[in-house]
Parts: C-alpha cells; structure tokens; sequence
C-alpha cells in the first residue's frame, strides 16, 4: 500500500513533464496499483512504439509505386526508363507482411492504455476515438490493398497522420496551425480579389499588343501569368513582349510586383504571424494550465501532513523515484541535493507549493560540476615553480594568440593547397609536409593544454572536445599517409587529401570562435534549431502528403519516350529526374517547389502531360500552403526569435556580471540548462505579450 501511495505524485509528476501518464482520474481510483503495473509495461516499450512510426514513414519510401501496379508488371524494374531512384522496393507481398507487422504493433500501442486507463476515460478522448477510427480505416485500407489493385490508397496519408499524432510538438504546431484557417482564408480572399483585378487590368490594357496576343491571351491565361508573375518565378519573362512595344509598359508590372510582392505578401505574412501568436499562446497557457495543476495535485499527495512545505528527505525520495520514468531526465543521485538547493529558492530548507512547480525545469538542469584535479596532482614536480609558471603560460592569453597566429598561417596553407590540388601541381606535397608539421604544433598544444588543465577541466568545453577528435583523426592520417603513402590502397588515393584538406578547414573554425559575438550566434542559431524542429517537422509532413498525392496523381506520365513530354519544358530543361514517379524522386521534386526554383516549369509541364488545367490546383495548393503560409511563418519566426534570444543572452550577460551574483558564481556547480528548457524560456518570453493578454481573458 506504501509503494501505491508513492507512486501517485510520481505519476502526476511525469503527467505534468510531457503531458503523457496516469490520468487524475484514476490516482484516487482503487485500481490505481494494477493500473501503474500496465503503465510501467507501456513504458518500457516506448522504443518499440518509436521505432514503429519510423518503419510507417519509411514504408512510404519502399514501396512500389501504385502505377507500376496498374500500368504494367515489371515497369518498375525499367529504372532508366521512368528515371526512378535507387532505393529497392517491396513486392506486393512483402508490402503486406511489413504493413501487417506495423499495423499489429500500431493497435497494441494505441489499445494499451486501456489497460490502466478503463474503457471510459480512455474513450472520454477526442484523439484516441480520432485513433480509433484511422486504425480502422487503415485495416480496411490494407484489406483491399491485398485482394486489389487500386489507383488511390489512404495508407500513406495516414502513416504521416500516426506521425503527427505521435509526436506532442507536432501534435501542439498542427492544432496551432488548425487555428489559423480562418484568418488566412480571409487574407487569401483579400489577396485573390487583388489578382483577380490585377489580371483584368492586364488583360484589358495589352489585349491588342503582341503582349495580348503571345502571353495573356485569354482572361485565364492572364490570370495563370500573373498569379505566376505574383510568385516573381516568370519574371520579367512574362512581360518582356510588352517592354519591347514601350519601355513605359514596364511601370504597370513594376506597380504590381510592388504592391503585391512587397506589400500584399508581407501584409499577409503580417497578419497571419499575428494570429499564429495569439493560437501558439493559447496552446502555451493551456500546457502550463495543466502543469501546475497536476504539479499541484502532486505536492498536495506528497504533502500527507498538509504543512504546506515538502521537506528534503521527501524531495530527495521524490526524485529517486523519478529516475524510473522515460519522460523525465535521468537524474545521478549526487544532483539530488543540488536540485533541492534551486527548488529551495528562499534558503529555508523547505520547498513551498510555489516552489515546487518549477520542479520540471529544475530537473532538466545539468549541473555541471568542478573538474577533478589532475592525476598529476599527487607528483612533486607538477608543483615546481617551473610546471607552474608553465600552466600559467598554457592559460594565458598569450598562449592563446599563439595558436590564432598558428592558426592564420593554416589557413593560408589550405589555401595554397586547395589551388595546387584543383591544378594536380606536384608542389602540393610541399605544402602537405607544411601542414603535416603544424598537426605536430596542434598535438602539442593539446597536450599541454591536458597537463595544464588536467584532462577532466579539458573535457568539459566544447571546443577542447572538438580539437581532441579533430587534431587526432588528421594527425594519424597524415602519418600514416607520410608512412606508407603506396603501400595502403586507400591512403595512395588522391580523395584522402581531400578529406584531410576538408578537415583542416574544419580546424579553422577556431579562429571564428575566438571572437564572442560569433560564440552567442553558435549558441543562438542551436537554441533556434531546437524551437524550429516542429514546424520542420510539419513542412516534412506536408511534403509526404503531397508526395503521396503526386505519386497517384502524376505517377509513370514522366517516361522516356513519351511524345508529349519533349514538348515539355522538363525535357528542354534537363529535370526528367524530378519527376513524381517515385516516393525519393517526388520528394526531392517537391524540395525543388519549396525553394521556389523554376516551380512554373513542373506545373506547366504537367499541365501538359496530362491535358487537364485541374493539375494546376496540385501546384497552386502546395504553393499556398506550404510557402505561402508555413515558411513565411517559419522565417517570421526565426527573425522574432533571434531578436528575443539575443535579449536573453545579454540580460543572462549582466546578470552575470552583477556584484550580487559574486555567490552564485562561486557555488561549487554550474547550472546549465537542457535544450527544452532553453526552448521553453525562449517561447514564453516571444510570447510574453500575448501570453499575459490570454491569462487575463
């Protein structure tokens, strides 16, 4: 009975880290020790469950492409015929036996918790009823798929649903996004009104010029040229006709790339970023909603006297236990005390309810401790005036500009070697004897570094560790290169040099880390990554569905051979290969959309090869969506959230040097903060003005 009541906050706890565990509703319950048995074997194979969606996503990518089914039996052997990638692809029943294997371990996943859960609150929620019914959809899916051959499937859709679902921070950016379809409808028909308008005054203006007659002519031809030309990607292409007729024509295109690239856009971009604030801060508010209340229900369970304050024995316990949770970051036991000591922020060896509900990022803290001395400590000589004044020469700055001017004489050396490479000059190898020579420098001065610093206090930067695996995997191939140069087959090839040249160029990157603003950017543009993962994660989903959909869509039309396709401007422009014949060749196609780059030449293209202009809204959809929206958004949020980090580093800055943080600098560890906590900080102060406006409402 002990075990159970102990293990109550521990389940509110893990709830109240990543939103996953025990339901409240079933702590008080009777069968709540019978439930955690269950929950604990559900944990345990949270790596099967992960590696389950993986093989979903990656079923995509292997197997044989439905028109292959359809048109002929072996057309997919045909590779340079249908310009298909390299990747192999299942048989029909090689399909069938991994998708069966994936679809078994999805409904265990999905179906477990209604082992600690009970049918009612497992069925009180919208995602697994939603779960529920894509499982079902995907067993039928498969179903047919085995005692048919259909053009169109679901399954592939459905494995990048599974993804997102799975995923919390997917899950939180899809919900967000969800909130967004209103506003950006509404811009969408501001901005369409404005190309609709644009297109008639165009057609209107040029219908008797050579412009009218070869580019816009017709109302939807004019509308097609100048939604592309609101892209910038036919530009001035489009409108060179009339520029020849009058240079003044060339005023009406300026006024309308203007107003609608660099005004409309940004309005729009303006807007919609604006309300993706608002709906991100909502999620934001109700996140942190439901941490403090379940962080609460646990202090109140672990509290069993009701005096307000958990002492440190309890929290000790309390974080011993913890260590058994997947969701939670292991914790070694001699970070028990300091964890309690930054829970206890008022010094009174107590931990409040409001202390305590910053026990989720307290806990993500690594505490990084003072270095173990040098195993040269226990020698007499490591103590000499001359060992002395020797570290004290390692630690210098002096040292220091040494190895920048060590450095800089590298660089030029890389330099003169890549040049003498790219000739096939014999006088490379003096260059390369020049470098071999400075490795020896580089090794020296990680050596003394280690005997100055001892090799803990080495290894605790970054930068040292970098050097370490750097200045040895180059120094062991130049001396093995310089040793046996014709004896070893791979060391004789020129292709090594060129590794090695690419690692000294690495080595280089030193010089740029000795200046401090280039350091804050490092560690900024990191931080950013970690809080840009999910929407990246949500571009790369949307491309998988698109891809599914141009496969079914577009699938085997691109083949060489086919009349039609020599007309196309695919042909005349060498892009044979990014085509949608495959899943690898589609993505890497709708890559190439992404960016932008001559996207008018697929949609065109495919407009011919399938004699419809509905291919138009495959290529008009992808370009609202996942331009239009998603990485405007992603680039507002990079510019925001830059600025935002910046100001953060310098408040920590004077913090730092403050006269009243002398104490702290001088505690025995340092804290540093785990890459979610840093992304958590960095969202709620982005977000700080509208988080405060939905707390208030």
């Amino acid at each position: 009975m002990a075990t159970v009541t102990r293990r109550r906050p521990l389940s509110s706890t893990s709830s109240a880290e990543d939103g996953v565990g025990i339901p409240e509703d079933v702590l008080n319950d009777t069968r709540f020790g019978r439930a955690m048995s269950f929950y604990f074997v559900y944990l345990r194979l949270d790596w099967l469950w992960s590696l389950n969606i993986f093989a979903l996503i990656l079923l995509n990518f292997l197997e044989k492409p439905l028109w292959c089914r359809k048109d002929a039996l072996h057309a997919c052997d045909q590779r340079d015929m249908y310009f298909l990638g390299q990747l192999p692809y299942f048989s029909k029943t090689e399909s069938l036996i991994y998708e069966g294997l994936t679809l078994v371990i999805l409904v265990m996943e999905i179906l477990c918790p209604l082992s600690y859960e009970g049918l009612n609150i497992f069925w009180r929620s919208t995602t697994n009823k939603l779960k529920i019914l894509l499982l079902f959809i995907l067993a039928c899916d498969i179903l047919v798929f085995a005692f048919s051959s259909q053009p169109f499937r679901l399954a592939p859709y459905i494995r990048v649903v599974f993804l997102i679902m799975t995923i919390r921070e997917l899950r939180m950016c899809a919900i967000t996004l969800a909130g967004l379809i209103g506003t950006y409808l509404n811009v969408l028909a501001l901005s369409l009104l404005f190309l609709l308008f644009a297109s008639w005054l165009a057609y209107v203006t040029f219908e008797d010029t050579p412009q009218g007659k070869t580019i816009f002519s017709s109302y939807g031809v004019t509308l097609y040229q100048m939604f592309v030309l609101f892209t910038t990607s036919n530009n001035p292409d489009v409108w060179v006709p009339a520029y020849k007729i009058s240079r003044w024509y060339s005023l009406f295109f300026i006024v309308y790339v203007l107003l609608g690239v660099y005004f409309l856009t940004n309005l729009i971009l303006a807007v919609i970023y604006d309300s993706f604030k608002e709906q991100f801060a909502k999620q934001l508010v109700q996140v942190d909603a439901i941490r403090k209340n379940i962080l609460q229900k646990a202090f109140d369970l672990i509290d069993t006297n009701t005096r307000g304050y958990l002492d440190r024995e309890q929290c000790i316990s309390l974080l011993n236990e913890l260590n058994k949770y997947r969701s939670l970051p292991k914790t070694s036991r001699e970070d028990f005390e300091l964890i309690f000591a930054e829970l206890d922020r008022s010094g009174d060896f107590k931990v409040t309810s409001e202390e305590f509900a910053d026990l989720c990022n307290t806990i993500a803290i690594k505490f990084q401790k003072e270095p173990p001395p040098s195993y040269l400590e226990k020698f007499p000589f490591y103590h000499s005036p001359v060992c002395g004044r020797l570290k004290s020469f390692v630690r210098s700055r002096t040292f220091e500009y040494i190895i920048v001017f060590v450095l800089l004489i590298n660089l030029v050396a890389v330099i003169i070697e890549t040049t003498l490479d790219i000739e096939n000059s014999s006088s490379q190898e003096t260059w390369q004897e020049v470098e071999f020579f400075l490795g020896w420098i580089y090794v020296a001065e990680m050596a003394l570094k280690i005997f100055s610093l001892g090799f803990g206090a080495y290894w605790m930067e970054g930068q040292n560790k970098f050097d370490f695996v750097l200045t040895w995997t180059i120094f062991i191939g130049e001396t093995l290169t310089f040793a046996f140069p014709s004896k070893l087959p791979f060391l004789s090839n020129g292709e090594w040099i060129r590794y090695l040249l690419l690692g000294r160029v690495l080595r280089l990157t030193r010089i740029l880390l000795q200046v401090q603003r280039f350091r804050a950017f490092v560690a900024t543009f990191f931080t950013l990554m970690s809080s840009l993962m999910p929407y990246l994660g949500i571009v790369f989903c949307i491309l998988c569905m698109y891809c599914s959909l141009g496969l079914q869509i577009f699938g085997g039309i691109v083949y060489a051979g086919n009349p039609t396709l020599e007309e196309t401007d695919l042909f005349s422009n060498d892009y044979l290969l990014f085509n949608f014949n495959d899943y690898p060749s589609g993505m890497v196609t709708l890559f190439n959309l992404l960016v932008m780059g001559n996207w008018q030449v697929w949609m065109e293209s495919y407009w011919q090869l399938t004699g419809s202009s509905w291919s138009l809204i495959y290529f008009v959809s992808f370009y609202l969506i996942s331009i239009l929206l998603l990485l405007n958004l992603i680039v507002a949020f990079v510019l925001e959230a830059f600025f935002a980090e910046m100001e953060l580093e310098k408040g920590e800055e004077v913090d730092i040097q403050s006269p009243t943080s002398g104490g702290i600098k001088k505690r025995r560890s340092m804290r540093v903060r785990s890459k979610g906590t840093m992304v958590d900080i960095l969202l709620h102060h982005m977000l700080s003005n509208e988080l405060d406006g939905s707390q208030n409402s």
